[in-house]
């Protein structure tokens, strides 16, 4: 029987967080009673990340590790991990958590109602004030380029596998948490905000707030704004078409 949730961890270079964010999930999907798999896709890493996921998997067969042979950067872990969930649902958790534990129920009882559940983070603590002026301007474009409502677009959040097979992401980098949003949105399919406590990191590093990764979502955005503005019909074919 297939599980009801796949947990994809993407992680690079996590060797400190992986096991006990891992062992924490299991703990509470057990004690929610969700049927689960944990899959690791591990993004090239240079420390023992690696290792950790694979003895890991040997001790429990609801891990899965999956390694990419070099980094292929964040977002990756997204394409990989949805070609290798079985879960009806898929939520991508980060290798540092960086949510209560104790929050995890609100996705669960939310999918009942959804396809898709938005994360909505409680504060931003550990931004600096250049990530938290990042941030309020992505937001604002986003609302006023897509006519987005909810609060935020880039957080954890949880999918209708079904609906992720559905939509052709399009994104190679962050901005593929606002893009399968918009797209949903445009579908068709129920989006739920659920809020949820953030717990900054413990360990590893942030990277996110590079300028590299910055200006690709700058691009990703105005990327699909132009395509859905001026090639309108191709954009609803293209969704509609993906996965097929």
């Amino acid at each position: 029987m297939n599980p009801y949730v796949s947990v994809v961890i993407p992680a690079f270079n996590e060797e400190a967080s992986i096991r006990p964010t891992s062992t924490l999930i299991a703990n509470k999907l057990e004690a929610l009673r969700v049927p689960f798999e944990i899959i690791i896709v591990n993004d090239g890493s240079t420390d023992h990340t690696r290792a950790i996921a694979e003895e890991m998997a040997q001790a429990d067969a609801r891990i899965r590790p999956i390694n990419h042979e070099r980094n292929l950067g964040p977002g990756s872990g997204v394409f990989t991990g949805i070609k290798a969930s079985n879960g009806e649902f898929v939520i991508f958790i980060p290798a540092d958590l960086a949510l209560d534990i104790d929050d995890l129920y609100k996705y669960m009882d939310a999918s009942r109602e959804c396809d898709l559940v938005v994360g909505v983070r409680s504060d931003r603590r550990d931004y600096t004030l250049f990530r938290k002026f990042v941030s309020v301007v992505n937001i604002t474009l986003i609302k006023l380029l897509f006519g987005m409502k909810e609060r935020q677009f880039n957080y954890i959040h949880m999918y209708r596998r079904a609906m992720l097979e559905r939509i052709d992401i399009e994104s190679r980098g962050v901005f593929i948490t606002a893009e399968i949003m918009i797209k949903a949105r445009d579908l068709g399919y129920r989006l739920q905000e659920v809020d949820i406590t953030y717990v900054p990191r413990t360990a590893g590093k942030q990277t996110c707030g590079r300028p590299k990764v910055i200006w690709r979502t700058v691009k990703d955005l105005f990327r699909l704004w132009w395509k859905r503005t001026f090639h309108r019909a191709v954009y609803l074919g293209a969704e509609r078409n993906a996965g097929a």
